[in-house]
């Protein structure tokens, strides 16, 4: 703000009284001079000065002066309080992907979860089916030498594996399969003895001996092995040996595929 110089201000009010008061000094003037003319306009001893006056009111507002030179800059303020979060700007776009990041430790081992519901059952595989089941009608021996025996009729054959020209199996599928032949001897003093076979090779055999009777005995004997394709397998009845059978068929065998090799 712009100061002002004391004698200037005093001057200015002096002169402010001096307009106000002039009438009134006037007007004592004139009364003064009408007591001088009574007084025969004698002149009287200069009175004592007068007690000075009080200051006079404020004078007006003078014109606002220039603005001054800016002042230094402030210490900063402490931080305001937090404003409203505004409004969720759109969505930005897709960053690009980041390189992999390297590979963390395996962690603890979770709880074990509850057991899953039952699934439906699978298909099985399809497993090849190889069967035989003969008989032979008619009575056999004794003979001179070792004689394949040939069942002249026949249940089953699936697979065709036995011929029934030669009495031999010959494997069509390789696996496990399960054998098994019955005999029965004549009432002549003869005895029966029949043996099975893999490819000329002995296996297990059946024997029935006479027991000093003329009546017929019988026997049975069973056998599990293991064919290749290709392989055969037949009964013989051993060298001075017979056998007996009729249409009620008293000498057969039986055998079928227990399941298949795998491939």
């Amino acid at each position: 703000m712009k100061t002002f110089d004391p004698k200037v201000v005093m001057n200015y009010c002096i002169i402010i009284c001096v307009i106000q008061f002039s009438p009134i000094v006037a007007q004592q003037q004139t009364e003064d001079q009408d007591d001088e003319s009574r007084q025969c306009c004698t002149n009287g001893i200069p009175g004592i000065p007068g007690v000075p006056g009080t200051n006079g009111l404020p004078g007006p507002f003078g014109p606002k002066g220039e603005s001054g030179v800016p002042g230094t800059v402030g210490p900063k303020g402490d931080s305001g309080l937090a404003g409203v979060d505004g409004i969720p700007g759109a969505k930005g776009d897709r960053g690009e992907v980041g390189s992999t990041g390297q590979k963390g430790s395996i962690g603890e081992p979770g709880p074990k979860g509850d057991r899953g519901e039952r699934g439906e059952m699978g298909l099985l595989p399809q497993q090849p089916r190889v069967a035989i089941s003969a008989v032979r009608t008619t009575s056999m021996g004794p003979l001179t030498y070792d004689a394949v025996i040939v069942y002249d009729k026949i249940y089953a054959n699936e697979g065709r594996g036995y011929s029934s020209s030669n009495g031999t199996f010959t494997c069509p599928v390789s696996g496990m399969y399960f054998f098994t032949f019955s005999i029965m001897r004549t009432k002549n003093p003869e005895e029966a003895y029949v043996c099975i076979y893999k490819n000329d090779i002995e296996l297990v055999c059946v024997w029935v001996d006479n027991e000093g009777t003329r009546e017929h005995g019988a026997a049975t004997n069973s056998v599990i092995i293991d064919l290749e394709q290709g392989d055969e397998v037949s009964t013989k009845l051993i060298a001075g040996y017979a056998l007996y059978s009729d249409r009620d068929a008293h000498v057969s065998i039986t055998g079928f595929l227990l399941y298949a090799n795998q491939q």
